[in-house]
């Protein structure tokens, strides 16, 4: 039987007197009234549903709803030979229903047919069902049910919107002359664009439109939707849809992150954030930084909106400021600064607010960095790094640091890893030493704090430093572990493994001693790494780092002999043979092939060692050794060409860069 659900909070067992899912304001009152029932909402959240009240568009007949009950069943499993029958079984549905398209839109269980449903229209039939719900768009963006149908006729018009500007297709369509004129996708989307935009302050906190204008903004700004389910969707929801409708939630993987929009959308996006930045008081501003549904609505503004041009910059400085208590504007008074200051600790502190904290930083054009560093996060850090949810905000604070200098003042301040190890704030660590190894600074004073915090001080000590290092653990722990116990490699760190990755992109001088470390381990316990997902991925580090030299890369590859073919057969080692065979040199590639050869037949019946055996091309070693050769020596000619070719134009950007 088809299934029938509704949308909402999942029921719990133990939940008491919560006979239905509230669907009106006035189900929401009689629930406020019963004194078991806990609230479901807070005070401005009822404050809203009131404002937006729900519309009854009369109930769905008996009829019609078993005839959509049917169409889901021929939607889940199509009989349509070719896309013609599809097209004309669509049409034919749209022609049923015609008149009731609203009542569907909200109904719980016909909403749900209708995104699949949307899903198999053509850009006609969108475009058709789009104009029925003309004039109604608050009221389904405010709608439990709507709400998604709308999400995902919004994701579908994208398409749409793109091939029309492809296209040229610009201009309304005539349909007929009793109907008159179709609308293009990119009108509709304007006049919905004009609808929400006197009520846009309400609906980005509304619990249903704000995921929809979520949506509206990604479209608006030209970004694909599909790759931010998790920033247009709530988590149930996603869940939900993964569930009952796993392909809808399907990007393609050759898909552009970005779509061809008209120069009208443009606009319509710095309206959209203009309106935001210059309508909403700042204490609405400030109160949605902590909303768990307009918070989102804003960083996703603040991300879509385009950096190189002026008036969007300008927007968003505009909105950044009075968010900010005037912090680039208004003379300052010793009030002004301690209100910013506690509302800006709250925020950093805050599980929602924090998110929002990290994006600031993220985008914001370098002058109001720089201005929120020094009033509001500078001599804090140290504090916020050791807090569960603040030292999000300082790993970003470091990440987005704008100069060297500020690098070097976040690290000192820091003053060390020691602590933050011990407080399980690997993160921070990390930030740190990608930050230093990215702006090639405090490279030195790193490897002395992470030596340090890890009890690695004589060069007897320095040997053991990979093994502390991967797996997060002191030298004095290390020491006390049994050799089976040092053997094993279910310890590896996640975090050990990005750190161990992190410090090879240092200079060579600074990862010297991780490197000695690695070498002067036996072999045979390296090659454990490759085995494990944290370990291989160490490992690789090092294969692939432009800062180690060839002769370390050699040395590395040399340790691996005569366990290629175990290697090739590993779903994590077959990835460290791959890049090896990358940088290895035409000698060591032929010993790597001779060995594989000998276990070709084996390798061949084995899912993942056929795929070595192409990546190396066996065959044709096995059958034309000199064109193979030849072919090897070619490739790696060019490589060798367009490294000095990067090399090239490296050196001069410096050298310009100096002279500037």
């Amino acid at each position: 039987m088809p299934r029938q659900r509704r949308r909402g909070r999942k029921e719990k067992k133990d939940d008491k007197k919560v006979d239905a899912p509230i669907d009106t304001i006035d189900d929401l009152d009689q629930q406020q009234q019963q004194p078991d029932q806990p609230p479901s909402m807070n005070h401005d959240q009822l404050d809203q549903d009131r404002k937006f009240r729900f519309t009854s568009y009369g109930r769905v007949e008996e009829e019609i709803m078993g005839y959509f009950k049917h169409v889901e069943e021929t939607l889940d499993d199509p009989p349509f030979e070719t896309a013609e029958d599809q097209r004309l079984f669509v049409d034919a549905v749209y022609n049923e229903v015609e008149g009731n398209e609203l009542r569907l839109a909200v109904n719980p269980t016909c909403s749900l047919i209708l995104e699949k449903l949307l899903t198999v229209s053509n850009p006609f039939q969108l475009r058709v069902f789009c104009d029925k719900l003309s004039g109604r768009t608050i009221e389904l963006f405010t709608d439990r049910n709507a709400s998604h149908v709308i999400q995902r006729l919004l994701t579908l018009a994208a398409d749409v919107v793109e091939t029309e500007v492809k296209e040229g297709k610009q201009d309304a369509l005539e349909v007929d002359p009793e109907q008159g004129q179709l609308l293009s996708m990119e009108q509709m989307i304007t006049h919905m664009v004009e609808d929400v935009l006197p009520e846009l302050v309400d609906l980005i906190v509304q619990r249903y439109a704000s995921h929809v204008i979520r949506v509206l903004i990604f479209l608006l700004a030209g970004k694909r939707i599909d790759d931010f389910q998790g920033q247009v969707r709530s988590k149930n929801a996603k869940k939900f849809k993964q569930k009952y409708d796993p392909s809808a939630s399907k990007a393609s993987s050759k898909a552009s992150p970005t779509r061809l929009v008209p120069e009208s959308f443009k606009d319509l996006l710095r309206a959209v954030s203009g309106h935001i930045a210059e309508k909403a008081t700042e204490e609405q501003l400030r109160s949605i930084a902590f909303d768990s549904n307009g918070n989102p609505v804003i960083q996703i503004l603040l991300e879509a909106l385009d950096d190189k041009d002026p008036e969007s910059e300008k927007i968003k400085t505009t909105l950044l400021d009075r968010m900010l208590f005037g912090l680039l504007s208004a003379d300052e008074t010793d009030a002004t600064k301690y209100a910013r200051q506690n509302w800006f600790q709250g925020m950093i502190f805050d599980k929602v607010g924090s998110h929002m904290v990290q994006l600031i930083i993220k985008v914001a054009p370098t002058s109001v960095y720089n201005k929120m560093y020094d009033a509001l996060l500078k001599g804090k850090l140290l504090g916020y790094s050791k807090h569960n949810v603040a030292n999000y905000v300082v790993q970003s604070v470091v990440a987005n640091a704008r100069t060297a200098d500020q690098i070097k003042e976040m690290a000192t301040e820091l003053g060390g890893f020691k602590s933050l190890l011990e407080n399980g704030k690997y993160g921070v660590v990390r930030t740190v030493v990608q930050a230093s190894a990215n702006l090639k600074t405090m490279e030195s004073e790193v490897m002395d704090w992470l030596l340090e915090a890890f009890g690695v001080s004589g060069k007897d000590d320095q040997k053991e430093l990979a093994n502390c290092l991967i797996r997060m653990k002191s030298l004095e722990t290390w020491k006390e572990k049994s050799e089976e116990e040092r053997y094993n490699v279910d310890d590896l760190h996640i975090q050990g493994s990005l750190l161990f990755q992190d410090i090879m992109k240092m200079s060579s001088n600074h990862h010297s001693v991780l490197i000695g470390s690695f070498l002067s381990q036996k072999p045979e316990n390296t090659l454990r790494w490759c085995f494990s997902p944290q370990g291989s991925r160490a490992f690789e580090s090092i294969l692939t780092s432009e800062q180690v030299n060839m002769k370390v890369k050699k040395k590395v590859i040399k340790n691996l002999e005569g366990r290629f073919v175990a290697l090739a057969k590993d779903k994590f080692g077959s990835h460290v043979i791959e890049r090896c065979w990358a940088c290895a040199d035409i000698h060591t590639k032929e010993q790597i092939a001779n060995e594989l050869l000998k276990k070709e037949y084996d390798l061949a019946d084995h899912y993942i060692g056929k795929c070595i055996l192409w990546t190396c091309r066996i065959e044709q070693f096995k059958r034309r050794r000199a064109e193979w050769i030849e072919r090897e020596k070619g490739l790696e000619k060019r490589k060798k060409m367009f490294e000095d070719i990067i090399d090239t134009d490296e050196r001069s950007s410096k050298k310009h860069k100096s002279k500037a």
